[in-house]
């Protein structure tokens, strides 16, 4: 009986995500004049720029707006990238070429799909990442600007659009299925419900609660990773998936590994924690052209820090500068950017 439903879930799954492939076709016949808007959301209003520049830019307009957005989207994408390390899932490309490279396992497709360099992508496909980030953060900008000026037309208008067309831009370029962007938005939805109810809590607890809540996140990482070693589960198999199917390895970059984005989102929470308490944190506001220059300062200086970044030293040189950079960049952010306004 077992036997028989996991083969029915198994069997509607992948009707379910044969069909959506055809989702992501008709986006990209029908919606090929978006595509340099399409390539904007992927490349600008990912959760990378998100944290190397968007979230420090907002600091100019308010310290407080930047310390909700790095509280909310460092969780959120933490979050996320624990889905993605725990339980991965195919991305369309992926699937469609093992479709076309195995007849025997798969019909024929009728599908056929367009692939860009930004298709390349080595982390699981489920949820999506930029989906489920840009949902939160633009969700907290709207939520500070209702507390302060009660637009209300934001949330109707605004911040909807916005999330669809995130989602059109990853159905375009392949990256991702429907499903995978729905939920993305959902479940970032549901974290930061989760997070407004619990804020007080969080936002109040001691540095040294907060540092060894990172340090247990990180050991339930490497927990994972062994215990699919013990499982003979591949850890890398989302990179080897895009290896396998990427037409031009070169496309893919070392910042966006699943262990990358652990380790990026892991020194996030760090910088998090060292500042904590959060509540006690000095988020007034000096004058704009102050706090203009402290932030483009500080967004200089982590830009030569990526840049300086030991790509060819090793992946443990590599995962402890970006854990190191990380935690240094949200620690300023929120705890000495202030003191310097």
């Amino acid at each position: 009986m077992d036997g028989n439903l996991k083969d029915l879930a198994v069997e509607t799954y992948n009707r379910v995500v044969t069909a959506e492939l055809r989702i992501n076709e008709l986006v990209q016949e029908r919606l090929s004049f978006g595509d340099p808007l399409w390539r904007f959301f992927t490349v600008y209003l990912e959760p990378g720029f998100l944290f190397n520049l968007l979230i420090p830019m907002c600091g100019i307009y308010s310290q407080a707006l930047l310390t909700r957005l790095l509280f909310a989207v460092g969780l959120a994408s933490t979050l996320n990238s624990f889905f993605k390390w725990i339980l991965p899932e195919q991305r369309p490309l992926w699937l469609l070429r093992e479709m076309y490279a195995s007849s025997v396992r798969y019909p024929s497709p009728v599908v056929a799909l367009e692939s860009h360099p930004l298709s390349c992508e080595t982390t699981a496909g489920m949820p999506c990442a930029h989906s489920m980030s840009f949902t939160v953060f633009t969700l907290t900008i709207w939520m500070f600007l209702y507390a302060q000026s009660r637009q209300r037309w934001l949330k109707g208008t605004v911040v909807p659009g916005l999330i669809f067309c995130m989602w059109l831009s990853r159905l375009y370029l392949a990256t991702e299925f429907l499903h995978q962007c729905v939920l993305g938005t959902f479940i970032g939805m549901q974290a930061m419900d989760a997070l407004n109810q619990n804020a007080d809590y969080l936002w109040s607890r001691s540095r040294r609660w907060a540092v060894t809540g990172v340090f247990l996140l990180g050991g339930l990482s490497a927990a994972v990773y062994f215990v699919k070693l013990s499982l003979d589960v591949d850890p890398h198999w989302s990179v080897r998936e895009a290896f396998k199917w990427c037409p031009d390895p070169s496309y893919m970059r070392h910042e966006a590994s699943p262990i990358f984005y652990l380790v990026r989102d892991l020194g996030i929470l760090m910088g998090m924690a060292l500042a904590s308490p959060l509540s006690e944190l000095d988020t007034k506001n000096a004058s704009v052209w102050r706090r203009c220059i402290v932030l483009v300062v500080l967004e200089l200086f982590n830009f030569g820090m990526r840049w300086a970044t030991p790509k060819q030293n090793g992946r443990f040189a590599f995962l402890a500068y970006e854990l190191f950079r990380n935690a240094l960049h949200s620690l300023l952010l929120l705890k000495y950017i202030p003191k310097l306004k």
